[in-house]
């Protein structure tokens, strides 16, 4: 998985970060930080979701593939 939900210190909120630069994730301009636990796995299964369709697409949009 790309994306993972983190709960930050002291443990009171959630964030949702990216693996890829280890930075917090973005969606539509805002950062995914001091999220709630729900929005948190909300928003990495979405972002998660949305990275495997790209992956995919680029997949078959090759010629030959």
């Amino acid at each position: 998985m790309r994306f993972v939900a983190v709960q930050e210190p002291p443990h009171q909120s959630w964030a949702v970060f990216d693996t890829t630069n280890d930075q917090p994730a973005e969606h539509a301009g805002r950062v995914l930080i001091g999220l709630t636990s729900h929005e948190a796995q909300r928003f990495t299964a979405a972002a998660n979701d949305e990275a495997g369709c790209r992956k995919t697409n680029a997949l078959q949009s090759r010629p030959g593939g």
